[in-house]
């Protein structure tokens, strides 16, 4: 667990992993330079669970802290939670049930994203097709695919992941420290191409908080090269994947221009934008969809085009799915 500045979730966070089915765990909460009462929390719980361990964070960015949280760890495998996110109780259970069954060295669960308001609590599966409501396994093809930047997929990066630490050793794998963003997705696609098997669970047992504070930023063009770097990086020996890296590093060079493209446009200058993002398609591609979305949100349609989108964003969870989320957002902060 990645903590900096969530005094305000935290609690919630961490009694939601301390109250898991599976009891054998250990919690490496790295704090990454918090101002606010965020280690405090930590240490209280250090005080009452000797499960919890409190690091340290190097204050170099998030790769570099996923990589000291997962160098502490002893236990045979790692799951992944975020310092404002919950777990369904038996989150762990099933993933390891899953990893057992299956031999996988990757294991993820379905997840919801929800939004706590004074209005209550609004939640949406995060991957809803038929073809999400099975267990199966994602191949590096789907991962590609569907990790195309502005696509209608669901980007399969954001899943949050049981990994087997001994082949991530093995392989010399861990996180792209110079990645600013994008290194969930890279570290699982380059354990794929190292031979993990990734498996998928439909149950819904990660929740994932939206929140002012969690908004994606915007992408920068130092963090578009970083991204680009990296994918000139994978090998495929496979023709088909090796086609889909051809595309992404085209989805990459579109969505650099893009950037360059609607600043020009901000400043009035049409045709430099013209310039950079006339002669590439997804560069078009783009730039018409920021260009749609700023003028659906100008005319106060947005929550209107949000809802009759893709599947994953238009389907609430089922009464059942909503009683773990219910519970761990009780007043008393525990999941019983």
């Amino acid at each position: 667990m990645v903590a900096r500045n969530v005094a305000h979730f935290i609690d919630a966070a961490l009694h939601s992993v301390l109250a898991q089915t599976l009891r054998q765990i250990e919690v490496v909460v790295v704090d990454d330079g918090s101002t606010d009462e965020t280690a405090e929390i930590v240490r209280d719980h250090v005080g009452k669970d000797p499960r919890v361990r409190l690091m340290d964070g190097p204050r170099m960015g998030l790769s570099a802290v996923r990589n000291t949280s997962l160098a502490a760890a002893r236990a045979p495998f790692v799951a992944i939670v975020d310092a404002d996110d919950l777990l369904h109780p038996q989150h762990l259970e099933w993933l390891l049930e899953h990893q057992a069954a299956t031999g996988a060295q990757i294991c993820a669960s379905n997840m919801a994203s929800f939004f706590q308001s004074t209005d209550g609590v609004q939640a949406a599966a995060f991957a809803a097709a038929p073809r999400w409501r099975r267990a199966r396994r994602i191949t590096a093809n789907e991962f590609v695919r569907c990790g195309m930047i502005g696509g209608r997929e669901v980007s399969l990066g954001y899943f949050k992941p049981l990994l087997a630490r001994a082949f991530l050793l093995e392989n010399g794998i861990r996180y792209d420290e110079g990645l600013r963003i994008g290194e969930d997705f890279d570290l699982l696609f380059r354990a794929m191409l190292a031979g993990a098997r990734f498996e998928f669970l439909p149950r819904i047992s990660y929740f994932y908080r939206r929140h002012a504070q969690s908004t994606s930023h915007r992408l920068a063009l130092d963090d578009l090269a970083g991204l680009i770097a990296a994918t000139r990086g994978y090998s495929a020996n496979e023709a088909g994947l090796a086609a889909l890296l051809r595309a992404r590093l085209a989805n990459l060079e579109g969505a650099r221009r893009q950037l360059l493209a609607l600043d020009a446009l901000r400043e009035r200058r049409i045709l430099d934008a013209l310039r950079v993002a006339g002669p590439h398609r997804e560069a078009r591609r783009l730039v018409l969809s920021s260009l749609r979305e700023s003028c659906i949100k100008r005319l106060g349609l947005w929550d209107a085009a949000q809802t009759g989108g893709d599947a994953q964003k238009r389907m609430p969870l089922s009464a059942a799915d909503l009683v773990p989320l219910m519970r761990a957002l009780s007043p008393a902060g525990a999941l019983t």
